[in-house]
């Protein structure tokens, strides 16, 4: 049995051996992300076969009960706490130790006492590497261990330290010198984020992989236990503001990463990277784990995984988000500070159980220049009766800041190799709160999206969109949805068009509906080619009084694919389309009638 004492100020070298050592294939099995699987058969006999997705086809679609959508009893609390103890950030201005809200109050980095270089401890740096156990300022007993027990302390505060060893490193960094912050492997507590504003910064700790066990004593565990979780409620956070030049080069490596509270108010998270360039976080494990267990309805609604906003741009690979209520990961920016921003690459991820009463995305993209890969986002739920959302993906535009800035729109973005599954809304939206604005340019190749509560994907506002090997089955509603209609905008408010689909594979979706003939693919859009692709129904009628656990599900897709007319409109105002210049070839169907226009009865 491994021991989760350790010693606090261990050798530097051997710091350096723990926390720099490359990972080894013996290490462990686990694949960080989604491995699509290969050799897949198109052929109708195989899709209902023994080698089929997911076959025999006994699951159903992630819905929420009526206990998901129940209010929150008693009700979280209006306010953030004040601060009272010793581990409270210095007293602000009018002379209280508390986290003031949105008041300001310095920083622990703007009140250590030392500047530079000046703040580094003796022995505690070694070939560009500073150690940050040598920083910690605990009481006796509560040394550096991977004891749990440290998270209900009361007199333990280790953001100060670190935030000391922080400054540290960052005297001695430069472009061609890269500084790493090592965490020895450890619980370390954290009552207000780590806030590195430096470029060319590692923060490290020993090697984590993706089936590491929660608190494994072997891995560094970042505890957030916020003083103010309106505020400051994660454990990593640049705030640089969108004006000043972006903090440069900044990694963030092999943490395992616990947030226990955060905001109602204003959203943030727990590693929130404002206009941050060229940046990463690698091999982090992040998860919502609050001292007591909370119905959904009662957590912080405004709490984000990983984001990258502001102007943040680089890369997020090798992650696993679980159970944070609003996002898991979240990509924006503001088009007028920081246009045209260079690619970010999300890859070999898993986001699950996101479970909150706002939002509940998987992975939510409001900004351009961004590739998804090798992604598994799955089981995120919203809950509320009249919310919207959990989804798997979710792409949208985003109203503008304010007087002279425009929406931030969606625009070349690659999505690759992914799965998106059980999610209680949809698998894949794509949406725009704005009329003359909507997602473009936006490729989606080798994606699979099943059993999600309401549709595979849904399209209600996007152009110049392109599915290449499409997957979508056993979904709520039907496999793919393009719904240009809208009572939201007036008629002429640009929605749905140019959408392409090169040979889709779509079957047994409608497992909600008991009754009727449905399409796979339901078009209520124009300019739509779909090129190829296999439909399919495979098993026989549902029966209600069957076991669900055995029970072969067929869903009521009974059409491949329908075109239909559509009413776009302010209410009162309403205009009737109907679909032109679809083109429609190759398709092979069993258990479906062929693809139809039907007759407008609108």
């Amino acid at each position: 049995m491994l021991s989760t004492q350790r010693i606090v100020k261990t050798s530097i070298g051997a710091v350096l051996a723990l926390v720099l050592a490359p990972a080894t294939a013996s290490a462990t099995g686990a694949v960080w992300g989604y491995e699509p699987p290969t050799g897949e058969s198109t052929e109708l006999t195989a899709l209902c076969g023994e080698e089929g997705p997911d076959a025999p086809y006994t699951e159903r679609p992630n819905t929420p009960s009526q206990a998901d959508t129940e209010a929150c009893y008693p009700l979280p609390p209006a306010s953030s706490p004040t601060c009272t103890g010793d581990f409270c950030p210095p007293p602000d201005l009018n002379g209280q130790r508390r986290c003031a809200g949105i008041a300001p109050r310095p920083l622990h980095e703007d009140t250590n006492g030392c500047t530079g270089s000046s703040c580094c401890e003796s022995g505690s740096v070694a070939d560009d590497v500073v150690d940050v156990s040598f920083y910690l300022n605990r009481p006796p007993g509560s040394e550096l261990s991977a004891n749990t027990c440290i998270d209900t302390s009361t007199d333990v505060d280790d953001s100060p330290g670190i935030a000391k060893a922080i400054e540290c490193a960052a005297s001695l960094a430069t472009p061609t010198n890269r500084i790493t912050v090592a965490f020895p492997a450890g619980r370390y507590v954290l009552r207000t984020p780590l806030r590195p504003h430096y470029d060319d910064l590692t923060l490290e700790g020993p090697e984590v992989y993706a089936d590491t066990e929660p608190g494994d004593p072997d891995t560094a565990t970042l505890v957030a236990l916020p003083c103010n979780p309106e505020q400051y409620p994660g454990v990593i956070q640049v705030s640089r503001p969108d004006e000043d030049p972006p903090v440069n080069r900044l990694w963030i490596r092999n943490f395992q990463i616990n947030l226990t509270d955060g905001p109602r108010g204003t959203a943030n998270g727990g590693i929130q990277l404002n206009n941050c360039a060229d940046c990463e976080v690698e091999n982090v494990i992040m998860r919502y784990a609050p001292p007591t267990p909370q119905a959904p309805a009662c957590r912080p609604k405004n709490l984000e995984g990983i984001t990258f906003a502001g102007g943040s741009w680089g890369t997020i690979r090798n992650v696993i988000v679980d159970g944070i209520p609003k996002g898991g990961i979240y990509l924006a920016t503001v088009p007028e500070l920081h246009p045209d921003p260079p690619t970010t690459v999300v890859e070999n991820c898993e986001i699950k159980n996101i479970t909150g009463s706002v939002g509940a995305a998987g992975i939510k993209i409001l900004t351009e220049n961004v590739i998804v890969r090798n992604c598994e986002v799955h089981h995120n739920l919203l809950h509320g009766s009249t919310a919207i959302g959990g989804h798997g993906l979710w792409i949208a535009t985003q109203a503008s800041d304010g007087p002279g800035y425009t929406a931030s729109v969606p625009a070349c973005i690659t999505i690759e190799d992914s799965y998106f599954h059980h999610n209680g809304g949809t698998g894949v939206m794509m949406v725009s709160n704005i009329a003359s604005y909507r997602p473009s340019n936006i490729t989606f190749v080798g994606v699979m999206s099943a059993y999600n509560g309401n549709y595979g994907v849904q399209i209600q506002a996007g152009t110049a969109v392109t599915f290449q090997d499409l997957w979508a089955w056993g979904n709520g509603y039907h496999g793919v949805y393009l719904q240009a209609g809208t009572t939201s905008f007036p008629s002429t408010a640009l929605r749905v068009d140019h959408v392409t689909l090169e040979n889709p594979v779509v079957l047994n979706n409608l497992l909600r509906l008991r009754s009727g003939s449905h399409p796979g693919i339901l078009i209520e859009a124009s300019d739509v080619t779909i090129d190829g692709g296999a439909f399919a129904r495979c098993g026989t009628e549902d029966d209600p009084e069957a076991d669900p656990e055995t029970t072969r599900v067929a869903g009521r897709q009974l059409k491949s694919i329908r075109q239909q007319c559509w009413k776009s409109g302010l209410p009162g105002a309403q205009v009737v389309f109907y679909p032109e210049d679809n083109v429609i070839s190759g398709v092979s169907t069993s258990g479906n009638t062929a693809p139809e226009v039907a007759t407008c009865t609108l």
